[in-house]
Protein backbone atom coordinates (compact mmCIF):
# COMPACT_ATOMS: atom_id res chain seq x y z
CA UNK A 1 0.00 0.00 0.00
CA UNK A 2 1.35 3.43 -0.97
CA UNK A 3 1.95 6.18 1.53
CA UNK A 4 -1.05 8.40 2.23
CA UNK A 5 -1.17 12.14 2.78
CA UNK A 6 -3.74 14.73 3.77
CA UNK A 7 -3.87 18.51 3.53
CA UNK A 8 -6.02 21.26 4.93
CA UNK A 9 -5.96 25.03 4.71
CA UNK A 10 -5.57 26.83 8.02
CA UNK A 11 -4.35 30.26 9.12
CA UNK A 12 -3.33 31.27 5.63
CA UNK A 13 -1.31 28.16 4.71
CA UNK A 14 -1.68 24.53 3.70
CA UNK A 15 -0.91 22.00 6.47
CA UNK A 16 0.39 18.74 5.02
CA UNK A 17 0.47 15.40 6.84
CA UNK A 18 2.05 12.26 5.32
CA UNK A 19 1.83 8.80 6.88
CA UNK A 20 5.33 7.24 6.83
CA UNK A 21 4.82 3.84 8.46
CA UNK A 22 5.43 2.62 11.99
CA UNK A 23 8.30 3.17 14.40
CA UNK A 24 10.46 -0.04 14.40
CA UNK A 25 11.04 0.16 18.16
CA UNK A 26 7.90 1.62 19.77
CA UNK A 27 5.41 0.50 17.12
CA UNK A 28 3.87 3.98 17.09
CA UNK A 29 2.57 5.63 13.94
CA UNK A 30 5.00 7.96 12.17
CA UNK A 31 3.69 11.09 10.44
CA UNK A 32 5.52 13.87 8.64
CA UNK A 33 4.16 17.42 8.90
CA UNK A 34 4.97 20.36 6.67
CA UNK A 35 3.50 23.79 6.00
CA UNK A 36 3.17 25.24 2.50
CA UNK A 37 2.48 28.97 2.35
CA UNK A 38 0.07 29.24 -0.57
CA UNK A 39 -3.42 30.73 -1.09
CA UNK A 40 -6.65 28.77 -0.75
CA UNK A 41 -7.33 28.59 -4.49
CA UNK A 42 -6.60 26.27 -7.39
CA UNK A 43 -3.00 27.45 -7.70
CA UNK A 44 -2.43 26.96 -3.97
CA UNK A 45 -3.90 23.44 -4.08
CA UNK A 46 -1.58 22.60 -6.94
CA UNK A 47 1.49 23.78 -4.98
CA UNK A 48 0.42 21.84 -1.87
CA UNK A 49 -0.19 18.65 -3.87
CA UNK A 50 3.17 18.94 -5.59
CA UNK A 51 5.00 19.33 -2.27
CA UNK A 52 3.11 16.39 -0.77
CA UNK A 53 4.12 14.22 -3.73
CA UNK A 54 7.77 15.22 -3.15
CA UNK A 55 7.60 14.26 0.53
CA UNK A 56 6.02 10.89 -0.23
CA UNK A 57 8.63 10.13 -2.89
CA UNK A 58 11.46 11.15 -0.56
CA UNK A 59 10.24 8.97 2.31
CA UNK A 60 9.65 5.96 0.05
CA UNK A 61 13.22 6.24 -1.25
CA UNK A 62 14.68 6.74 2.24
CA UNK A 63 15.84 10.27 1.46
CA UNK A 64 13.75 12.20 3.97
CA UNK A 65 15.98 13.33 6.89
CA UNK A 66 13.84 11.51 9.47
CA UNK A 67 10.16 10.53 9.39
CA UNK A 68 8.22 12.61 11.89
CA UNK A 69 10.92 15.31 12.14
CA UNK A 70 12.09 18.33 10.25
CA UNK A 71 15.56 18.50 8.75
CA UNK A 72 17.02 20.57 11.59
CA UNK A 73 15.89 17.89 14.09
CA UNK A 74 17.36 14.93 12.15
CA UNK A 75 18.18 11.76 14.11
CA UNK A 76 21.66 11.73 15.61
CA UNK A 77 24.09 8.82 15.62
CA UNK A 78 23.39 8.35 19.35
CA UNK A 79 19.64 8.09 18.73
CA UNK A 80 20.14 5.73 15.80
CA UNK A 81 22.40 3.52 17.92
CA UNK A 82 19.78 3.41 20.68
CA UNK A 83 17.06 2.43 18.22
CA UNK A 84 19.23 -0.28 16.65
CA UNK A 85 20.17 -1.71 20.03
CA UNK A 86 16.56 -1.63 21.23
CA UNK A 87 15.33 -3.43 18.11
CA UNK A 88 17.90 -6.22 18.60
CA UNK A 89 17.95 -6.32 22.39
CA UNK A 90 18.45 -9.77 23.90
CA UNK A 91 15.32 -11.03 25.63
CA UNK A 92 13.93 -14.40 26.59
CA UNK A 93 10.77 -15.95 25.22
CA UNK A 94 8.53 -16.23 28.27
CA UNK A 95 7.09 -19.53 27.08
CA UNK A 96 10.17 -21.37 25.79
CA UNK A 97 12.94 -19.55 27.65
CA UNK A 98 14.88 -19.17 24.38
CA UNK A 99 16.85 -15.99 23.73
CA UNK A 100 15.61 -13.64 20.99
CA UNK A 101 17.66 -10.95 19.28
CA UNK A 102 21.38 -10.59 19.84
CA UNK A 103 23.17 -12.78 22.33
CA UNK A 104 23.78 -11.01 25.66
CA UNK A 105 27.51 -10.93 24.93
CA UNK A 106 27.00 -9.36 21.49
CA UNK A 107 24.75 -6.70 22.98
CA UNK A 108 27.34 -5.89 25.65
CA UNK A 109 30.16 -5.71 23.09
CA UNK A 110 28.18 -3.36 20.85
CA UNK A 111 27.28 -1.10 23.80
CA UNK A 112 30.90 -1.00 24.97
CA UNK A 113 32.13 -0.11 21.47
CA UNK A 114 29.57 2.68 21.17
CA UNK A 115 30.34 4.19 24.57
CA UNK A 116 34.12 3.90 24.39
CA UNK A 117 34.97 4.48 20.77
CA UNK A 118 32.16 5.57 18.43
CA UNK A 119 29.75 7.94 20.19
CA UNK A 120 32.34 10.24 21.81
CA UNK A 121 33.40 11.29 18.32
CA UNK A 122 30.20 10.97 16.28
CA UNK A 123 27.31 10.76 18.74
CA UNK A 124 25.92 14.25 18.09
CA UNK A 125 26.27 14.12 14.31
CA UNK A 126 23.07 13.70 12.24
CA UNK A 127 23.05 10.06 11.14
CA UNK A 128 22.03 10.96 7.60
CA UNK A 129 24.96 13.38 7.20
CA UNK A 130 27.90 11.18 8.21
CA UNK A 131 30.33 10.46 5.37
CA UNK A 132 32.90 7.80 4.62
CA UNK A 133 35.66 10.38 5.13
CA UNK A 134 34.42 11.08 8.66
CA UNK A 135 34.54 7.37 9.44
CA UNK A 136 38.07 7.18 8.01
CA UNK A 137 39.06 10.01 10.35
CA UNK A 138 37.49 8.15 13.28
CA UNK A 139 39.40 4.96 12.45
CA UNK A 140 42.69 6.87 12.15
CA UNK A 141 42.06 8.57 15.49
CA UNK A 142 41.27 5.25 17.20
CA UNK A 143 44.50 3.74 15.91
CA UNK A 144 46.85 6.69 16.35
CA UNK A 145 45.46 8.49 19.41
CA UNK A 146 43.72 5.69 21.29
CA UNK A 147 46.33 3.05 20.35
CA UNK A 148 43.68 0.49 19.42
CA UNK A 149 44.62 -2.54 17.37
CA UNK A 150 43.48 -2.79 13.77
CA UNK A 151 41.25 -5.72 14.76
CA UNK A 152 39.30 -3.59 17.27
CA UNK A 153 38.91 -0.76 14.77
CA UNK A 154 37.62 -3.20 12.15
CA UNK A 155 35.07 -4.50 14.66
CA UNK A 156 33.87 -0.92 15.19
CA UNK A 157 33.60 -0.49 11.42
CA UNK A 158 31.59 -3.71 11.07
CA UNK A 159 29.27 -2.54 13.83
CA UNK A 160 28.68 0.84 12.17
CA UNK A 161 28.07 -0.84 8.81
CA UNK A 162 25.54 -3.24 10.34
CA UNK A 163 23.73 -0.39 12.10
CA UNK A 164 23.41 1.60 8.88
CA UNK A 165 22.25 -1.47 6.95
CA UNK A 166 19.43 -1.77 9.48
CA UNK A 167 18.69 1.96 9.17
CA UNK A 168 18.53 1.64 5.38
CA UNK A 169 15.94 -1.14 5.64
CA UNK A 170 13.90 1.04 7.97
CA UNK A 171 14.32 4.02 5.59
CA UNK A 172 15.85 6.12 8.34
CA UNK A 173 18.81 7.08 6.12
CA UNK A 174 19.43 7.19 2.39
CA UNK A 175 22.88 5.58 2.26
CA UNK A 176 25.46 3.67 4.30
CA UNK A 177 28.62 5.76 4.85
CA UNK A 178 30.52 2.66 5.99
CA UNK A 179 30.37 1.40 2.41
CA UNK A 180 32.57 4.36 1.44
CA UNK A 181 34.97 4.03 4.39
CA UNK A 182 38.33 2.27 4.42
CA UNK A 183 39.02 0.46 7.71
CA UNK A 184 42.56 -0.75 8.41
CA UNK A 185 43.70 -4.10 7.07
CA UNK A 186 43.99 -6.89 9.62
CA UNK A 187 46.71 -9.44 9.04
CA UNK A 188 45.65 -13.02 9.52
CA UNK A 189 47.11 -14.34 12.75
CA UNK A 190 48.84 -17.69 13.04
CA UNK A 191 47.04 -20.20 15.22
CA UNK A 192 48.92 -21.12 18.36
CA UNK A 193 48.26 -24.80 18.97
CA UNK A 194 49.63 -26.25 22.21
CA UNK A 195 50.73 -29.88 22.00
CA UNK A 196 49.00 -32.48 24.14
CA UNK A 197 52.25 -32.85 26.12
CA UNK A 198 52.03 -29.15 26.99
CA UNK A 199 48.40 -29.59 28.05
CA UNK A 200 49.37 -32.52 30.25
CA UNK A 201 52.13 -30.44 31.87
CA UNK A 202 49.58 -27.80 32.88
CA UNK A 203 47.13 -30.45 34.15
CA UNK A 204 49.85 -31.93 36.36
CA UNK A 205 50.28 -28.56 38.10
CA UNK A 206 46.58 -27.67 38.37
CA UNK A 207 44.22 -28.74 41.19
CA UNK A 208 42.01 -31.74 40.43
CA UNK A 209 38.88 -29.70 39.66
CA UNK A 210 40.59 -27.47 37.11
CA UNK A 211 42.48 -30.44 35.67
CA UNK A 212 39.06 -32.02 34.97
CA UNK A 213 37.99 -28.83 33.20
CA UNK A 214 41.14 -28.89 31.04
CA UNK A 215 40.47 -32.54 30.17
CA UNK A 216 37.11 -31.59 28.63
CA UNK A 217 38.47 -28.50 26.88
CA UNK A 218 41.38 -30.39 25.28
CA UNK A 219 39.60 -33.61 24.28
CA UNK A 220 36.27 -32.14 23.13
CA UNK A 221 37.15 -28.56 22.23
CA UNK A 222 34.06 -27.03 23.83
CA UNK A 223 33.95 -23.30 24.49
CA UNK A 224 34.63 -21.89 27.95
CA UNK A 225 31.08 -20.69 28.58
CA UNK A 226 29.62 -24.00 27.44
CA UNK A 227 31.79 -26.02 29.84
CA UNK A 228 31.11 -23.68 32.78
CA UNK A 229 27.34 -24.07 32.17
CA UNK A 230 27.47 -27.88 32.44
CA UNK A 231 25.21 -29.49 35.03
CA UNK A 232 25.50 -33.07 36.21
CA UNK A 233 22.26 -33.89 34.42
CA UNK A 234 24.14 -33.20 31.17
CA UNK A 235 26.81 -35.81 31.94
CA UNK A 236 25.98 -39.47 31.22
CA UNK A 237 28.70 -41.60 32.81
CA UNK A 238 26.97 -44.82 31.68
CA UNK A 239 26.95 -44.07 27.95
CA UNK A 240 29.98 -41.76 28.22
CA UNK A 241 28.21 -38.78 26.68
CA UNK A 242 27.90 -35.08 27.42
CA UNK A 243 24.98 -32.95 26.28
CA UNK A 244 25.80 -29.28 25.81
CA UNK A 245 22.58 -27.27 25.92
CA UNK A 246 23.48 -24.02 27.68
CA UNK A 247 26.30 -21.51 27.92
CA UNK A 248 27.26 -18.82 30.40
CA UNK A 249 27.79 -15.43 28.74
CA UNK A 250 28.63 -11.90 29.76
CA UNK A 251 25.93 -9.27 29.42
CA UNK A 252 25.40 -5.65 30.41
CA UNK A 253 23.62 -6.96 33.52
CA UNK A 254 26.30 -9.49 34.49
CA UNK A 255 26.56 -13.20 33.70
CA UNK A 256 23.52 -14.92 32.17
CA UNK A 257 22.71 -18.49 31.17
CA UNK A 258 21.63 -18.86 27.55
CA UNK A 259 21.60 -21.39 24.73
CA UNK A 260 24.81 -22.62 23.13
CA UNK A 261 26.53 -20.57 20.45
CA UNK A 262 25.43 -23.27 17.98
CA UNK A 263 21.85 -22.23 18.96
CA UNK A 264 20.92 -25.83 19.70
CA UNK A 265 21.80 -28.60 22.14
CA UNK A 266 24.39 -31.08 20.89
CA UNK A 267 25.73 -34.39 22.20
CA UNK A 268 29.36 -35.57 22.16
CA UNK A 269 31.03 -38.76 23.30
CA UNK A 270 33.72 -38.98 25.97
CA UNK A 271 36.75 -41.22 25.83
CA UNK A 272 37.20 -43.70 28.68
CA UNK A 273 39.89 -41.54 30.32
CA UNK A 274 37.73 -38.42 30.24
CA UNK A 275 34.79 -40.40 31.65
CA UNK A 276 36.99 -41.70 34.46
CA UNK A 277 38.24 -38.19 35.26
CA UNK A 278 34.67 -36.87 35.42
CA UNK A 279 33.55 -39.80 37.58
CA UNK A 280 36.26 -38.93 40.10
CA UNK A 281 35.31 -35.24 39.86
CA UNK A 282 31.69 -36.17 40.56
CA UNK A 283 32.68 -37.94 43.78
CA UNK A 284 34.53 -34.82 44.90
CA UNK A 285 31.53 -32.67 43.97
CA UNK A 286 29.18 -34.81 46.08
CA UNK A 287 31.53 -34.51 49.04
CA UNK A 288 31.74 -30.74 48.54
CA UNK A 289 27.92 -30.47 48.45
CA UNK A 290 27.63 -32.48 51.68
CA UNK A 291 30.27 -30.29 53.27
CA UNK A 292 28.26 -27.12 52.73
CA UNK A 293 24.82 -28.67 53.23
CA UNK A 294 23.80 -28.25 49.57
CA UNK A 295 21.54 -30.68 47.73
CA UNK A 296 23.39 -32.55 44.98
CA UNK A 297 21.23 -33.46 41.97
CA UNK A 298 21.00 -33.21 38.20
CA UNK A 299 20.74 -29.42 38.43
CA UNK A 300 24.05 -29.08 40.27
CA UNK A 301 26.79 -27.38 38.27
CA UNK A 302 29.74 -29.58 37.33
CA UNK A 303 32.27 -26.82 37.99
CA UNK A 304 31.41 -25.01 41.20
CA UNK A 305 32.99 -23.79 44.42
CA UNK A 306 29.87 -24.11 46.57
CA UNK A 307 28.67 -27.66 46.12
CA UNK A 308 27.07 -27.15 42.70
CA UNK A 309 24.73 -24.30 43.65
CA UNK A 310 26.53 -21.75 41.46
CA UNK A 311 28.86 -22.18 38.50
CA UNK A 312 32.40 -20.85 38.34
CA UNK A 313 32.87 -17.21 37.44
CA UNK A 314 33.36 -17.10 33.68
CA UNK A 315 36.76 -15.44 33.92
CA UNK A 316 38.16 -17.84 36.52
CA UNK A 317 39.22 -20.64 34.11
CA UNK A 318 41.07 -18.08 31.97
CA UNK A 319 43.03 -16.70 34.94
CA UNK A 320 43.70 -20.20 36.32
CA UNK A 321 44.99 -21.41 32.96
CA UNK A 322 47.40 -18.49 32.67
CA UNK A 323 48.72 -19.07 36.18
CA UNK A 324 49.44 -22.77 35.69
CA UNK A 325 50.53 -22.41 32.05
CA UNK A 326 53.13 -19.85 33.15
CA UNK A 327 54.37 -22.28 35.79
CA UNK A 328 54.63 -24.98 33.10
CA UNK A 329 56.74 -22.67 30.93
CA UNK A 330 54.13 -22.06 28.20
CA UNK A 331 54.40 -18.54 26.77
CA UNK A 332 51.36 -16.69 25.40
CA UNK A 333 49.18 -19.80 25.20
CA UNK A 334 45.54 -19.00 25.91
CA UNK A 335 42.85 -21.22 27.34
CA UNK A 336 40.94 -20.82 24.06
CA UNK A 337 43.91 -22.35 22.24
CA UNK A 338 42.88 -25.74 23.65
CA UNK A 339 40.01 -25.56 21.18
CA UNK A 340 42.60 -25.38 18.39
CA UNK A 341 44.43 -28.33 19.90
CA UNK A 342 41.30 -30.47 19.90
CA UNK A 343 40.35 -29.55 16.32
CA UNK A 344 43.83 -29.96 14.84
CA UNK A 345 44.54 -33.29 16.55
CA UNK A 346 41.24 -34.79 15.42
CA UNK A 347 41.67 -33.60 11.83
CA UNK A 348 45.26 -34.83 11.59
CA UNK A 349 44.08 -38.21 12.87
CA UNK A 350 41.60 -38.43 9.99
CA UNK A 351 38.39 -37.77 11.96
CA UNK A 352 35.69 -36.60 9.49
CA UNK A 353 35.12 -32.85 9.35
CA UNK A 354 31.43 -33.31 10.24
CA UNK A 355 32.35 -35.08 13.51
CA UNK A 356 34.97 -32.45 14.41
CA UNK A 357 32.42 -29.67 13.77
CA UNK A 358 29.83 -31.40 15.96
CA UNK A 359 32.27 -31.86 18.84
CA UNK A 360 33.32 -28.20 18.69
CA UNK A 361 29.74 -27.00 18.33
CA UNK A 362 30.31 -25.11 15.07
CA UNK A 363 29.72 -25.51 11.34
CA UNK A 364 31.76 -27.53 8.86
CA UNK A 365 32.40 -24.29 6.95
CA UNK A 366 34.00 -22.82 10.07
CA UNK A 367 36.22 -25.89 10.45
CA UNK A 368 37.37 -25.66 6.83
CA UNK A 369 38.00 -21.92 7.07
CA UNK A 370 40.04 -22.17 10.28
CA UNK A 371 41.70 -25.59 10.22
CA UNK A 372 41.89 -26.76 6.59
CA UNK A 373 45.72 -26.82 6.69
CA UNK A 374 45.51 -29.54 9.34
CA UNK A 375 43.65 -31.92 7.04
CA UNK A 376 46.34 -34.47 6.06
CA UNK A 377 47.27 -35.03 2.47
CA UNK A 378 44.76 -32.69 0.87
CA UNK A 379 47.32 -30.24 -0.56
CA UNK A 380 49.79 -32.97 -1.58
CA UNK A 381 47.04 -35.00 -3.22
CA UNK A 382 45.97 -31.92 -5.18
CA UNK A 383 49.58 -31.32 -6.30
CA UNK A 384 50.00 -34.90 -7.52
CA UNK A 385 46.65 -34.79 -9.32
CA UNK A 386 47.55 -31.64 -11.22
CA UNK A 387 50.95 -33.09 -12.20
CA UNK A 388 49.30 -36.23 -13.57
CA UNK A 389 46.81 -34.19 -15.57
CA UNK A 390 49.56 -32.04 -17.10
CA UNK A 391 51.87 -34.98 -17.82
CA UNK A 392 49.12 -36.82 -19.66
CA UNK A 393 48.90 -40.58 -20.14
CA UNK A 394 52.18 -42.49 -20.22
CA UNK A 395 52.90 -43.89 -23.70
CA UNK A 396 54.61 -47.28 -23.75
CA UNK A 397 58.01 -47.21 -25.50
Amino acid sequence: MGMRGTKRFRSGAWRLKVFAGWDPVSGKRIDIYETVKAPNNRAGVKLADARMAEIIAAVESGQHPQPGRRAQDAMSITELAERWEAANRPRQNQRTGEWIGWSPKTAKTHRDNFVRYILPALGKRPAASVTGIELDDLYTSLEDERNLSAAVVVRCHSQIRAMYNWALRKKLVASNPAAAADPPKVKASTLKVPAMTDVRAVMDLAPASFSSYIQIAATIGARRGTIVALRWGNVDLVKNRITFEHAIAESSDGLVEKGTKADRPYVVSMGSSTARVLAEHRKRSIEAALGVGAEFDARSFVFSDDGGVNHWNLSWPTHAWKRFADKAGLDNVRLHDLRHTAASQMLMAGIPISIVAERLGCTEANILRTYRHFIPGSDQEAAELMDRMLDGPVVAG
